[in-house]
């Protein structure tokens, strides 16, 4: 199992040294894309793999910073020619977002590429599972794959239409966690139990509002306070992503999605790092575009 941040940026301001959130799963001979933030398409060329690879797409939420690069992904697969299936799940609302990027590609399809009219439909062997339900399991191959809702959004499936999930994968007795986004979630917790490696979002909660507030001294403190509540319940800070990394007793944990002040994330890293040790004691990383991690299998 080797899990590769192709894009670590917190969103949706980009940044110029790391694209927005987009992963890589290689497992038991299956390639799974997990979120697609602008950057997922380059950062295949980068690795020097083909976008052809993936079958499967995992989406966590529909914020575009996580799907801002699918739209480009799906086009160029098109593009390119490749024809193999590609299943896309995600909350629902995701098969309306496949649906507006097919669409998009029709102007094309008409003129072609450069030969006459597209033979290929950009439609064709492209399927999407919405998983509406707060947890729902299903196999990729040999991988088992459990969907669980968390609690990145305030309101309930049925005044939005759409939830924020969290993904496990299991293998051989050895599992990955990826949160996507989510405040401080008990079944995110829950969900990633015992796993070898936790992927998971996080903020600098103190700075960023410091920042904030230095750049807008005029704002209003039921503003303030408001903006304080959303980042603090919708995203996770170090001290609780070290809290629930503890008592989840996972191996490893991976930090990614960096919400902190716009400087190098070198000013931001002991902010982050003491606020995860004061719960959390194994072996921690702050990821970086294109960084892999692997997990053994039996």
């Amino acid at each position: 199992m080797r899990w590769t941040t192709l894009g670590t940026a917190g969103g949706p301001i980009p940044t110029p040294d790391r694209s927005e959130p987009a992963n890589l799963l290689d497992v038991g001979g299956e390639v799974i894309l997990v979120d697609t933030g602008d950057g997922t398409a380059d950062a295949f060329a980068q690795l020097g793999r083909d976008i052809g690879e993936p079958r499967h797409v995992l989406i966590s939420h529909l914020h575009w910073d996580h799907v801002g690069g699918l739209a480009a992904y799906v086009g160029l697969r098109w593009m390119n020619n490749f024809s193999d299936p590609l299943t896309i799940y995600g909350p629902p609302g995701i098969a309306e977002l496949v649906d507006g990027i097919v669409a998009s590609l029709r102007p094309q399809e008409r003129v072609g590429f450069g030969t006459g009219a597209a033979t290929a439909d950009p439609a064709a062997n492209i399927f999407v599972v919405e998983l509406s339900e707060s947890e729902q399991q299903f196999a990729i191959g040999d991988v088992i794959v459990t969907a669980r809702t968390n609690t990145h959004y305030d309101f309930p499936l049925e005044e939005i239409g759409t939830t924020s999930l969290s993904y496990r994968f299991d293998m051989d007795g050895r599992s990955i966690t990826y949160s996507g986004d989510t405040g401080p979630s008990s079944e995110l917790t829950e969900l990633a139990q015992g796993s070898d490696l936790l992927v998971t979002e996080v903020i600098a909660l103190e700075p960023l509002l410091a920042e904030i507030l230095a750049l807008r001294p005029d704002m209003p403190p039921p503003v303030q306070s408001a903006l304080r509540q959303h980042l603090a319940t919708h995203h996770v800070d170090a001290a609780e992503v070290g809290r629930m990394a503890a008592a989840a007793d996972v191996d490893h944990l991976v930090l990614t999605h960096f919400a902190v002040p716009p400087t190098p994330l070198r000013e931001s890293e002991n902010y982050l790092r003491d606020g995860v040790r004061q719960s959390y004691l194994g072996p921690l990383d702050l990821a970086i575009d294109l960084a892999s991690f692997d997990v053994g299998c039996d």
